[in-house]
């Protein structure tokens, strides 16, 4: 198959790989597994000094310039003065990315690309399909968009596609309620990790470092963590606690848009000012001392020693997280995870057996959590075991990536046809779920 991967936020240098977030971790590691066996071309955006095309492990790594949609990204501005209603606001129209959009669509068509898929924007599939009506399209959702925007220029948007993925049984269910009409087409495709991170040699049973990898915002829930920390800090002098990641603070929009989350409306004035959060963490971590040690960003590869070094893995999410590669990076790494019981948490953590799981935005419980694993080296050595175990099982990218093709190809089912649906949902899923 010559498959394309479009998503314009995605900064993969290379050949030396230093990928950092999330959804550029997610197109590194299926463009490169896929073409093993296929013709694969990755759409990234092309930053300063950056070459416009590379191929490296068999990718077409090609870099598409976005200065243009940069300035018209100004737009958004038109939302806070009510020309794009909160239900449709800019970033969910075809302004949003359009010349980035533009120059994809063309260049799959010239490749003669017979699967796009792209990675959580939307708008872009009537763009491509008008370039390419007989390439397969395949929406891959990172978030919760889809559940939270206008339902009729959705509706719209997802008859262009083939495949529907989801990357959690939270996001894809979402779809499924919202939008029965394409159940069918919908389907879990949990992120992975590289095989790299089973073979980190951690010490839970003698440390007593606490880590956090994630982005410093509101949502992420690093303040519960800080709280929950100093409430233990005099019962566990040798405990430390080590955060990792940029200070990178979401605008609420793009976390709850319309206010429905009280656990987020609780947090609401963290996002009111630009340096509102950052002082917050400041503050707290000063209290600590040398407790606490914060590192910034770190490239995906270079985490390794972070997790090796620790005995407990928190991630605090006051949001429903989507994911969290995070947490499956540190139980392959074979730590306990504490994480909080919405979103995805408890698709990847069993609690009581992996880690343990806590109410989103409970420093009390978190506090608990953490004295009950400083407190027993046994239980973080078992817990810790269980979660790479269950990590190998289920959540490497190499098993994301054989489970994609079969999708992709369709596996007896009619997943890459251009049909349209019944109105109900009834699971035939053909592939085991996550239990």
């Amino acid at each position: 198959m010559n498959i394309a991967e479009v998503y314009p936020h995605a900064v993969i240098p290379v050949p030396q790989v230093r990928v950092f977030d999330a959804l550029a971790i997610v197109n590194y590691e299926i463009a490169r597994r896929l073409a093993k066996e296929h013709s694969v071309v990755v759409y990234s955006r092309r930053g300063p000094g950056e070459r416009a095309f590379d191929t490296y492990e068999g990718v077409d790594w090609c870099r598409v310039p976005v200065s243009l949609d940069l300035a018209m990204n100004r737009m958004k501005i038109l939302d806070k003065l009510g020309v794009f209603p909160p239900e449709r606001p800019y970033r969910f129209t075809q302004l949003y990315y359009a010349h980035y959009a533009k120059t994809v669509a063309a260049d799959v068509h010239k490749r003669h690309c017979e699967v796009v898929h792209v990675h959580s924007i939307a708008n872009f599939l009537p763009v491509i399909a008008r370039e390419n009506p007989d390439a397969k399209l395949v929406l891959h959702m990172h978030d919760h968009s889809l559940a939270d925007f206008d339902e009729h220029l959705i509706r719209d948007r997802l008859q262009k596609a083939s495949l529907i993925l989801g990357c959690s049984d939270l996001i894809t269910n979402e779809i499924r309620v919202r939008f029965p009409e394409v159940a069918e087409r919908c389907h879990t495709l949990h992120n992975g990790v590289d095989e790299r991170f089973l073979r980190i040699d951690s010490a839970p049973v003698r440390s007593q470092t606490v880590l956090f990898v994630g982005r410093m915002s509101p949502e992420k829930g690093v303040h519960v963590l800080l709280d929950a920390f100093s409430a233990i800090a005099e019962e566990f002098p040798d405990a430390r606690l080590h955060l990792v990641g940029p200070s990178d603070v979401a605008q609420k929009q793009f976390v709850d848009p319309f206010g429905r989350d009280p656990a987020i409306q609780e947090i609401a004035s963290f996002y009111s000012a630009k340096r509102a959060y950052e002082d917050a963490l400041t503050r707290s971590i000063s209290s600590l001392g040398d407790r606490v040690k914060r590192e910034g960003a770190l490239p995906n590869g270079e985490l390794m020693p972070a997790y090796g070094r620790a005995g407990i893995f928190v991630f605090p999410s006051v949001w429903q997280e989507p994911f969290g590669i995070p947490i499956i990076e540190a139980m392959a790494a074979g730590l306990p995870v504490v994480t909080t019981n919405g979103g995805a948490s408890s698709e990847i953590v069993v609690d009581g057996e992996t880690g343990i799981l806590v109410p989103r935005g409970d420093a009390r419980s978190l506090a608990q959590a953490l004295r009950t694993l400083l407190s027993d080296a046994e239980l973080r050595v078992r817990m810790g075991q269980a979660g790479r175990a269950r990590v190998a099982r289920l959540f490497t990218w190499d098993k994301a990536v054989s489970r994609l093709i079969r999708l992709y190809d369709g596996n007896g089912r009619h997943v890459l046809t251009r049909t349209s649906m019944g109105s109900s949902y009834e699971s035939r899923e053909c592939y085991p779920q996550v239990s």
